[in-house]
């Protein structure tokens, strides 16, 4: 992987590698002392819980995709809003409305806040009997 320098590349990079379900490419994005909040559990993951929760996801579903709406650069961070579609393997797609912040010191991040639509990622998880996308 090439020497990824802004956050927005950050945030292309965690979203490619997530599409592409590669988690030991989305933990060389992060930070070791990352935190990953979300808005469903007002909690903070470590590194290993957020990869943890990544790769329930990833397998649980057939696709992934990110559609960016907006980002917006605020120096050491971005805001993005977005929709997740995740394609569950009877074909079915569920989209999820989400926004994130996502801070990066040094080229690694350092710091993601996620809020996503919790009633939508409930149907994913009860469709899929899958962990909540996070």
């Amino acid at each position: 992987m090439s020497m990824v320098t802004s956050v927005s590349e950050l945030a292309d990079a965690l979203m490619r590698n997530i599409e592409n379900k590669d988690t030991a490419a989305v933990a060389a994005l992060y930070h070791d002392d990352i935190e990953v909040w979300h808005n469903f559990s007002n909690a903070c993951q470590s590194k290993a819980a957020n990869l943890k929760v990544l790769d329930g996801l990833i397998r649980s579903v057939e696709r992934l995709r990110y559609d960016v709406l907006e980002r917006h650069d605020l120096g050491q961070r971005i805001v993005q809003r977005h929709n997740l579609c995740c394609t569950l393997r009877s074909g079915e797609e569920i989209v999820i409305p989400a926004c994130m912040f996502i801070a990066a010191i040094d080229g690694k991040i350092t710091r993601i806040d996620e809020y996503l639509d919790t009633a939508q990622a409930s149907r994913l998880r009860s469709s899929n009997s899958a962990a909540a996308p996070g």
